[in-house]
């Protein structure tokens, strides 16, 4: 009994997160032309979707690539160097994650403005390569990979590189997939960083691109909602186990 009532509760937990994406996907087909007629209208007649998809599939990913590179040495250095230093600047960190997006985005307006980065794809993509969440998330789940394996490499080569590939990387994927997919999540649907950093239309992002649709007909807003979801129900149904288990591990080190 007390298997089935955690079913029950669980079934109907998910079911209430899942209405909202299964009535937009009623909403997209809903039409009083023809069936998919906002889909025709979306893909044959509105053109501005294009670039603002291809701009958030190209944000995302240079996004995730340069987080790659810089997340995985911070967090194996937080993990390999002890000293106080090191301990304050994890403390830095922590409080950085902590702070909401909008109390950054003044500062980080102005570092870009005198940057002359606004209004530009790098403007975008510079600030959310250095996430502090990420760093703390990789090096929680360093605390718990095999040490000896990493001595073993570093006795071979002094070459960081070939420790982090060699050693390192092969220990920590399912971290890497958990990292991406949040990464993913947070980058594809951002909305405050381009609103406030850019100015031409050609470089907003589908996020974007959804919130100015609202006056097409046929509900082309739940149409480009869809086509928004669906990467993102693809990615968390394909590495879902992966996620469950860098959560896991990550959260038991604390």
């Amino acid at each position: 009994m007390k298997r089935i009532l955690y079913n029950i509760i669980y079934t109907v937990i998910a079911l209430f997160f899942a209405f909202p994406v299964v009535y937009t996907v009623y909403l997209s087909i809903k039409s009083k032309k023809d069936l998919f007629s906002g889909y025709q209208e979306l893909l044959f007649n509105c053109f501005s979707f294009y670039p603002a998809f291809w701009n958030s599939f190209l944000y995302t990913t240079v996004i995730i690539v340069l987080q790659l590179i810089i997340i995985i040495p911070t967090a194996l250095a937080f993990t390999q160097l002890k000293s106080k230093a090191f301990g304050f600047v994890f403390l830095i960190y922590i409080i950085l994650m902590m702070m909401p997006l909008q109390v950054s985005l003044l500062p980080v307006y102005i570092g870009l403005r005198d940057l002359d980065m606004l209004d530009t794809r790098i403007g975008i993509i510079f600030p959310m390569v250095f996430s502090p969440m990420y760093v703390i998330i990789m090096k929680q789940f360093m605390n718990t990979i095999n040490k000896s394996v990493i001595e073993a490499v570093t006795l071979e080569t002094n070459s960081l590189l070939r420790v982090i590939i060699s050693a390192v990387i092969p220990q920590i994927k399912p971290c890497i997939y958990a990292v991406v997919l949040f990464s993913v999540a947070e980058t594809w649907n951002m909305y405050e960083e381009p609103v406030h950093f850019l100015k031409k239309s050609n470089l907003m992002p589908l996020s974007v691109f959804i919130s100015n649709i609202s006056s097409y007909e046929n509900g082309i807003v739940f149409c480009a909602s869809v086509l928004c979801i669906i990467p993102m129900l693809l990615l968390f149904s394909l590495f879902s186990d992966y996620l469950r288990k860098g959560i896991v591990i990550s959260n038991e080190t604390e």
